[in-house]
């Protein structure tokens, strides 16, 4: 979608009252039958058939309402890598935790139904892309790329500097449009799961600590570029359960270890004491403290900080993620 075809408009929406932005773009339209809402289920065609142009507008997802939005993300993940339940509250965290503005977030729509839907996080000059789904029915259609372009031209307009996002590396479909759309590929980000062997000598005594220290620590002794979920920003608005835990230079954040699996969102290791063991040893008391537990790693850690917890006994899990980066100036 050329910038010089979208235009911001007063247009129709999903319903009246609603600002929409719209742009006339190549899409396929449904033959005998468009998509329909009725009530918060989203029905569409088994296939749209190409008819031509037709406009594609966009609404904010606190417009559109924070329940239908939230279904149509749910349904837009149906089937995914990770499928994902979205509720009003999930998305309300959202802006909470990770800087989700839903005013710039955003719902494509087909003749007033939605099509795709992605949510915008922002940050200074810089801007992510925290989520993007496209409706089962409405897949390969051209949709998700007018909507990263609508996404694209607004973050110039509004003067951010930088779009980041996050992408399955093993959906090869999804990694080709953003490099295709100029994104880059900054790193690789890898996860990890299992049941490790505990050290019954690993008895470290474990200090616990504030998670605002933690991610004090974080945006001290923390690479600059850290992806946006474990970056001190965003750990910094954590609280109970969640538990941060210290020995000697290094720090680890997990989420409540009652609840299985426990996820570990952070780890820290004060810069002129790293290479030493510290990490590792922490992790091993970890471990101790909390035996018999399933412990999970998201794939949101570059690969070689990851590389701790396969040392501590976790496995690779089969999903990874590439952390990309776009420049818009």
């Amino acid at each position: 979608m050329p910038e010089a075809e979208q235009s911001r408009t007063a247009g129709s929406s999903r319903r009246s009252g609603e600002n929409a932005m719209s742009a006339t773009v190549p899409t396929k339209r449904g033959a005998g039958g468009t998509p329909r809402i009725h009530g918060a289920r989203i029905e569409f065609p088994a296939r749209l058939r190409l008819a031509g142009f037709v406009p594609l507008s966009f609404t904010s997802v606190a417009d559109f309402g924070l329940a239908p939005a939230a279904e149509v993300f749910t349904q837009g993940f149906a089937g995914y890598y990770v499928p994902i339940t979205a509720t009003p509250a999930s998305l309300l965290g959202m802006v909470r935790q990770d800087s989700v503005d839903l005013t710039l977030s955003r719902i494509a729509l087909l003749d007033g139904a939605p099509v795709a839907a992605a949510v915008i996080a922002r940050r200074g000059w810089t801007c992510r892309l925290a989520g993007m789904a496209v409706l089962p029915g409405a897949r390969r259609q051209g949709f998700g790329r007018a909507l990263m372009e609508q996404l694209v031209t607004e973050a110039r307009a509004r003067g951010d500097r930088a779009m980041e996002l996050e992408v399955i590396e093993q959906n090869e479909p999804a990694v080709a449009l953003y490099e295709n759309l100029g994104f880059l590929r900054m790193r690789r980000l890898t996860g990890h799961a299992g049941r490790p062997p505990t050290d019954p000598t690993a008895t470290q005594p474990l200090e616990e600590i504030d998670v605002r220290e933690f991610a004090r620590l974080v945006a001290v002794h923390g690479f600059p570029d850290l992806p946006w979920q474990i970056s001190a920003a965003t750990l910094v608005h954590l609280g109970p359960p969640f538990q941060a835990l210290r020995f000697g230079p290094s720090s680890v954040l997990i989420s409540d270890p009652a609840v299985a699996p426990v996820s570990i969102r952070g780890i820290i290791t004060e810069a002129g004491a790293r290479g030493r063991g510290h990490a590792l040893a922490l992790l091993r008391a970890v471990f101790v403290r909390y035996p018999d537990r399933e412990w999970r790693v998201g794939a949101i850690f570059p690969e070689d900080v990851a590389a701790i917890f396969a040392h501590a006994g976790l496995s690779v899990t089969s999903i990874s993620q590439w952390q990309m980066t776009k420049p818009l100036r």
